[in-house]
């Protein structure tokens, strides 16, 4: 992006994608071989001509890049450094897979908006450029009451970047941070709003394969807005992916999208959102560990019991947990419109219309069920010995009784020999 501080001939052109690192070591090398050859200057030692000289760059490159140099230069000189086209940059406001996000201010129409602005480390891979300006066109088009509204993308001097909706609110996940675990009408609430995002995009064929509160933005009305679409699967996705790629935040990732399956559907943002719920009611993601070690967990492990956490999560809401966080995307809410339902359904006290899952499929209620044995084995102990207490008192008494008998028969023939 535009920085303070002049940027030389080679820095432009490899941000330009024209000519690699490497190749401007090499001429760099090259030009100190010339100096040191030549201290008299007679030769050209320019690094565009020897990048000339090289073919590394035609002549209408070399001119583009001087003459988008000097523009550059002319900006820092007017105090225009931190500008990116029509866009003026605040502050930054985070870090994304794919690129930084700031607030900056739109010049053209005097708002505020927050502007995503790819990884220089990406500029020289076509595919995460091609991943980036994806991510931008798909949104552009979306426009739901859910979804952050994306405004314009474009390139500026090398550098791409997407303006959209600036939210003056925090994410559910800062939320989460600040306040700890959120109470079961507001996490619900929070659950419903994404999952009319979601019910929206998948009409468009698209899953989002990274729902996570970091990507849900709370405005100060309320009003949830997911974003992030840098993971998106869509109609165009065969273009820029590769077989078997896994995307996607390890403590939220399905176990069909850990496994790196291609054939994902909306129901991984699904099982993505019941780790979210999960997540909001017990103010920690289901699995710890690695990356790799929490991804095999999605895939094998049974769902610790939110429960043993917080208490308070009442029966219908785990009844949905579950079926959302089923390990077997066909034992998921196969609708959305349904699980939309059950959600405002369980919001009002009421119980869902889903049943729960079967015993047999159930992670989280075979550890329920274990407890439960475990109960009633103990139970089963306690009655036992109770049992035994009882019959030991017998035998007790019956002893005393005995003893004090033979008592009384041994003092009576005492008395009876006198």
């Amino acid at each position: 992006m535009a920085r303070k501080g002049a940027m030389t001939f080679e820095e432009l052109a490899v941000e330009n994608g024209l000519v690699t690192e490497m190749q401007v070591q090499e001429c760099l090398a090259a030009q100190s071989k010339t100096r040191a050859e030549d201290p008299d200057g007679t030769a050209d030692s320019s690094i565009e001509a020897i990048l000339l000289l090289k073919g590394y760059m035609t002549e209408d490159q070399v001119r583009a890049v001087k003459t988008a140099l000097g523009r550059l230069q002319r900006d820092e000189e007017k105090g225009d450094a931190l500008r990116i086209g029509n866009y003026e940059i605040i502050g930054k406001i985070g870090d994304g897979g794919l690129g930084t996000v700031y607030k900056a201010r739109q010049i053209s129409m005097s708002r505020d908006v927050a502007l995503k602005v790819l990884h220089k480390k990406w500029l020289g891979d076509e595919e995460f450029k091609k991943r980036f300006l994806l991510e931008a066109r798909l949104a552009g088009r979306l426009s739901h009451q859910n979804l952050i509204q994306v405004y314009d993308v474009g390139r500026d001097r090398g550098v791409y970047y997407f303006s959209m909706e600036f939210i003056d609110g925090e994410t559910v996940e800062d939320m989460i941070d600040r306040v700890g675990p959120l109470d079961v009408p507001d996490a619900l609430d929070i659950v419903i709003q994404i999952m009319q995002s979601i019910n929206y995009i998948k009409q468009w064929d698209i899953v989002h394969r990274d729902i996570k509160p970091g990507n849900m933005m709370m405005t100060r009305k309320k009003q949830v807005k997911l974003g992030d679409f840098g993971f998106v699967k869509s109609k165009l996705d065969p273009v820029i992916s590769t077989e078997g790629e896994v995307l996607g935040t390890p403590d939220y990732i399905s176990p069909e999208q850990a496994m790196g399956n291609d054939n994902i559907d909306w129901r991984s943002d699904q099982y993505s959102l019941g780790c979210s719920l999960y997540h909001m009611l017990t103010g920690k993601p289901p699995y710890e560990g690695s990356g790799s070690s929490v991804m095999r967990q999605h895939i094998r492990s049974n769902l610790p019991d939110p429960r043993t956490i917080n208490p308070k999560i009442p029966d219908p809401v785990m009844t949905i947990l579950e079926r959302m966080m089923a390990k077997n995307p066909s034992d998921r809410f196969n609708e959305a419109p349904a699980l939309i339902e059950d959600l405002e359904l369980v919001k009002m006290g009421q119980n869902p219309s889903n049943k729960p899952l079967d015993a047999g499929k159930s992670t989280i209620l075979r550890t329920i069920n274990n407890a439960q044995k475990n109960v009633e084995r103990a139970k089963s102990e306690i009655e036992l010995l109770r049992e035994e207490i009882k019959r030991m008192r017998m035998y007790v008494i019956l002893a005393c009784i005995f003893g004090a008998t033979m008592l009384i028969i041994a003092v009576l023939e005492f008395l009876l020999r006198k």
